[in-house]
């Protein structure tokens, strides 16, 4: 039960007698709450002896009651628990009742140093024991009192070297004095040596510890826990370091010198190791610092407004390569920058929101799609721009070390996540242009048919769509594999709409009457050409348009001629009605030059292959000959 911050007007007391006497227990160990309030049943439940858990854990007067096993209290605040022995209904007075300390473990551990261990090695309290059982017994304090103080340090992030049994007071002793040495007990030698041997299994662990252990786990992590594990890693070490620089451990390394002991050298090298290692992650922690501000302005801004960060990001990358002793090493930066493209991916998934990508706005879910693309793209870009550059930072003189290890090391997760991306753009590109289908009309004698198919065919992708985007999975998520099965399942119906429109199209193209219908045709159509199960039923038709636009050209030709013949036999041009002769004739051209013109426009948005064919090249120069011909 958590203590109250601030004096609360104490509220009805319960009726029954055994509940508000564990209130008032608790309110005079934390202070007065508002009431039981929804936690009365439960504590009368706890009171009766009903079957449960024989543990209480109250977090005070009106707070939620947790059974056993308690949670750990939050921090810097104190519990209380109630402890029921055995049998029916005991009353208050017979439950144990105490504090649930803020810091169970440091308080766990003070109770060992200070209670248990003076408590159970006092040699007084061994009286009558023989000797074999109170040594074990001594044994085993020491044991876990070692382990408690291990585990403590584990909890802190820190590697802690328990002292051997018997070192007390070591740090005193007289080296000089040879008396003093004699009077060492030689089992502290042994304890001491025992120790040296743990130590080292705990210092190599503590070393053997790598940054890239995340990312082998799978956790994707991002760049900031690259610089908490050297930052933690450098306080670690320091800690190990001071404390075999210790005045009781340089002692006891002494008097193993004095006597000796073959465990010298291998502490020698474990002292050296842990200095090597600390020079080492100083170095690193100290060049990976200039990191910290460029990621907090990434995690500060939209991901829209990102792209200006990365190559900055980058260069300090450069920086860290070319000025770090200990950094330069490809497996390092890999991992460096392989975070860097996990916190992309994770600010481009907070900026897309996966789950409502599907259900959203479709045409801003795919400006958004395509927005992140290009950024993700240009950071690729902007990465092979400064391992072309790399020379450039080291000064003369200086070895050049390049970035010799494969791009695809450091985006094989970004390209991943590229590759879903583009199947999502596409999914919505695709639903974009099938949106169309539902405002198609066509003229001419099958029309109305043709209407009722491609309504049809709206209906299914409705369906087929409506089925994707109601699942309420990540879309993005790279492990979910259920989306791309129903991505692909959704890819083959709009396969096989795309198969009946290229069908309607040449059925609409045929029943086009006119140059004019068939561009009214196509622009109905627009981006739906470009779809490849259509644009390869229409290919044959864009010949075709390109023959109907010649005739028209041919036609106008021959309106040319037959005016400029008409101008010779009447001596003037033939003009409208009531028009003047030079005003008439500018009228005439323009006409005739719009009757060309207009078409041409739209002949120019086909495929630029029918364009530059034989037969669309000689349309183009008749054209062009029309028009100068019209211009003079």
């Amino acid at each position: 039960m958590e203590a109250a911050e601030e004096p609360v007007p104490a509220a009805a007391p319960d009726p029954d007698p055994a509940v508000s006497r564990l209130e008032r227990c608790a309110a005079l160990a934390l202070g007065p709450g508002p009431g039981l309030g929804a936690a009365a049943p439960a504590l009368r439940s706890f009171l009766s002896g009903a079957a449960g858990p024989a543990l209480l854990a109250w977090r005070g007067p009106g707070g939620e009651l947790e059974l056993s096993p308690p949670p750990p209290p939050p921090p810097r605040r104190k519990a209380l628990f109630f402890l029921r022995p055995p049998g029916p209904g005991p009353g208050p007075g017979a439950l144990l009742c105490g504090d649930l300390p803020a810091e169970p473990l440091r308080h766990f551990a003070a109770l060992v140093e200070e209670v248990i261990v003076p408590i159970l090695t006092n040699q007084k309290n061994h009286q009558g024991w023989p000797r074999v059982v109170s040594q074990d017994l001594i044994r085993h304090v020491h044991k876990l009192k070692s382990t408690v103080f291990k585990v403590v340090g584990q909890v802190e992030g820190k590697t802690l070297l328990p002292l051997p049994a018997g070192s007390e007071g070591i740090e005193d002793i007289d080296l000089e004095n040879e008396k003093c040495l004699e009077l060492i007990d030689k089992s502290l030698v042994y304890a001491t040596e025992s120790s040296i041997i743990d130590w080292s299994y705990q210092i190599q662990e503590a070393l053997k510890k790598e940054s890239s252990e995340p990312l082998l786990q799978g956790t994707n992590p991002n760049p900031k826990v690259e610089l908490e594990f050297w930052e933690n890693r450098c306080e670690n070490l320091e800690c190990i370091y001071n404390q075999l620089r210790t005045k009781k451990v340089s002692n006891m390394i002494e008097v193993l010198k004095r006597v000796g002991s073959s465990y010298i050298p291998t502490f020698n090298t474990m002292l050296m190791d842990v200095e090597t290692a600390l020079a080492e992650a100083q170095d690193i922690h100290l060049h990976l610092m200039p990191l910290k501000r460029h990621l907090e302005d990434i995690e500060k801004v939209e991901f829209n407004e990102v792209k200006p960060f990365l190559v900055p990001l980058l260069h300090v990358v450069c920086l860290i390569w070319v000025t770090s002793k200990h950094y330069n090493m490809p497996a390092r930066v890999v991992v460096l920058l392989q975070e860097i493209c996990n916190l992309l991916i994770q600010r481009a998934m907070v900026y897309l929101c996966p789950e409502d990508l599907l259900k959203g706005e479709m045409e801003e879910s795919l400006g958004k799609v395509q927005l992140v693309l290009s950024i993700l793209n240009a950071f690729k870009e902007a990465f092979e721009e400064r391992r072309e550059r790399l020379h450039t930072y080291y000064g003369p003189g200086q070895e050049v070390r390049e970035w010799e290890f494969p791009a695809v090391m450091v985006f094989a997760r970004l390209d991943s996540f590229l590759e879903r991306l583009e199947m999502v753009e596409d999914l919505l590109a695709t639903a974009l242009d099938l949106m169309k289908l539902e405002k198609m009309e066509f003229s001419g004698i099958k029309g109305k048919a043709l209407g009722q198919q491609v309504l049809d065919m709206y209906e299914n992708f409705q369906e087929a769509y409506k089925v994707l985007a109601e699942h309420s999975y990540d879309c993005l998520d790279l492990t979910n594999t259920e989306f791309v099965q129903n991505a692909l399942e959704f890819q083959q119906k709009v396969e096989d709409i795309d198969r009946r429109l290229g069908t309607v199209f040449i059925q609409a193209f045929d029943d086009a009457s006119d140059l004019e219908h068939a561009f009214k045709l196509l622009d109905m159509f627009g981006s739906l050409l470009e779809r490849p199960v259509i644009a390869a039923d229409a290919a044959d038709k864009y010949s075709v348009l390109i023959s109907m636009f010649h005739s028209a050209v041919a036609h106008a030709r021959l309106i040319y001629t037959r005016h400029i013949q008409a101008e010779l036999e009447l001596g003037s041009p033939p003009v409208h009605k009531n028009m003047p002769p030079v005003a008439g004739a500018l009228g005439w051209a323009r006409e005739l030059r719009a009757r060309i013109q207009g078409p041409f426009g739209h002949l120019r948005r086909i495929p630029r292959v029918y364009l530059d064919s034989a037969e669309g090249r000689r349309v183009m120069e008749r054209y062009e000959e029309m028009t100068q011909l019209l211009d003079r």
